[in-house]
């Protein structure tokens, strides 16, 4: 075995209680993704078994229809997931880079400095695989009690076989080693910057226009998709995957644009502060909120759902039950998406509180005061929270217009019912970071500065 790659325990425990911090936490995202993931995974398959079932008499066969609704449901809780499992694999970025960056000017080569962060972010992604595995079985039980079709799942229709299991423990190691080598291009091309803590390249304006790309394809296929019927549905799943996952390209950007703005406008310390950490790095002030814009654009495409069906039960029961399916569809999708914008909120502020500890400690030092501190860890996550929210489920009106038409935008219902769904999500991420509130206290406690 290499030597470096041999040290990879020992150098990861020489982060101390921060790098086990950081370590239980990827673990946890990386096991709330596996679980769920698998849960989501199993309703697809168990709408897809029942669709193959033989057909009861009298009844109209609008299985398929149940099979694309779960396709979308699908798509719009994994993309979530995914971002998750992303920014796992990064939690406590600054302090890994400062240490790899440490050891390449020591003479490592990039080959072993990208080994060692393979090793250290795979073995997190297995054992949160396995434990990811253990949820999706507890949670098993509970998702069947979920009633769809005018009746409830066995948990055998939930169950995603053996191979699919096998595939979680393959795919979530090799999400967490990608990332993770992803996240050293600074330390690889320029340690020496890394080690001197200099600012990273800004973000141009291509993240806008492939954004909108994205979004305009959506909007395009969905247009025409009625005129080649059933060939384009996959063409429109696709899209709207692509257009979903282009809100993590365009998202750090905008929130660099917003950090600009406040920097102009900021009239009090902690304006200045807050403004000046979110322009300073606008990818990890999105990794706090990214749960939240993704949730708000599931909330924007699914709060429709109430105004396009309206079906009399006594004289179509079958269309009766699809309507309470979707409704119950769309709420399970949205709770799902709003707990795990909290989940991955409230992770990643801690890794930041732990990524920027040094920096908060050598400024309580110098005399800044702990509410100021505190204010500022709050403003600069409750701004970006709210523009990202809205402006997301914006977003998803808009890419569904041509789609569903304008049915949200006239009805009033719909927009307040919107307008809940994204306050109290705004709500549970906002405590959900509040909950770094103490770590933030114990890295102040702590009156010896570490170099690193």
């Amino acid at each position: 075995m290499n030597p470096v790659v041999a040290l990879a325990p020992r150098f990861q425990r020489a982060g101390g209680r921060d790098s086990r911090v950081t370590t239980s936490l990827a673990i946890t995202a990386f096991a709330v993704t596996t679980g769920l993931t698998l849960c989501v995974v199993g309703g697809l398959l168990g709408f897809m078994a029942r669709a193959d079932a033989p057909l009861a008499p009298g009844e109209d066969d609008i299985r398929s229809l149940y099979e694309i609704l779960a396709w979308f449901a699908v798509i719009l809780l994994v993309v979530p997931l995914v971002t998750l499992g992303g920014s796992a694999a990064r939690l406590g970025v600054a302090r890994r880079d400062a240490r790899l960056a440490t050891l390449r000017l020591l003479g490592v080569t990039t080959r072993e400095v990208v080994a060692l962060t393979l090793v250290e972010t795979a073995w997190q992604g297995f054992v949160g695989a396995v434990l990811g595995i253990v949820l999706y079985g507890a949670l098993l039980p509970f998702v069947g009690l979920l009633p769809f079709q005018g009746t409830t799942f066995s948990v055998s229709e939930l169950w995603v076989g053996w191979q699919g299991l096998v595939i979680a423990l393959i795919a979530v190691p090799a999400l967490a080693g990608l990332s993770g080598a992803f996240s050293l291009r600074r330390v690889a091309i320029s340690p020496l910057g890394v080690a001197r803590r200099t600012s990273p390249k800004g973000m141009g304006f291509v993240r806008l226009l492939v954004a909108l790309v994205g979004i305009g394809m959506f909007m395009v296929v969905s247009a025409i998709g009625g005129v080649f019927g059933a060939a384009a549905i996959a063409a429109l799943i696709g899209s709207l995957a692509v257009g979903f996952a282009m809100l993590n390209v365009v998202g750090p950007w905008v929130l660099g644009v917003v950090g600009k703005v406040q920097l102009r406008r900021a009239k009090t310390p902690a304006r200045l502060l807050a403004a000046r950490r979110l322009l300073d790095d606008p990818r990890a002030v999105w990794r706090v909120v990214g749960g939240l814009g993704l949730a708000g654009f599931v909330a924007g495409a699914l709060v429709v759902i109430p105004s396009i069906v309206d079906v009399d039960a006594s004289q179509d029961p079958q269309g009766a039950i699809l309507q309470d399916d979707l409704v119950t569809g769309a709420l399970v999708t949205l709770v799902v998406a709003f707990l795990l914008a909290a989940a991955s909120a409230g992770i990643a502020q801690a890794s930041s509180v732990l990524d920027h500890r040094r920096e908060i400690a050598l400024q309580n030092l110098a005399g800044t005061p702990v509410e100021l501190l505190d204010s500022v860890r709050r403003r600069s996550v409750l701004v970006p929270l709210l523009l990202v929210g809205v402006g997301s489920a914006v977003t998803a009106l808009i890419m569904f217009l041509p789609l569903l038409g304008t049915i949200a935008i006239r009805d009033a219902s719909s927009l307040l019912l919107l307008a809940a769904f994204l306050a109290a999500g705004c709500a549970l991420v906002f405590a959900a970071t509040e909950t770094s509130r103490p770590l933030l206290r114990s890295v102040l406690a702590d009156t010896v500065v570490r170099a690193d």
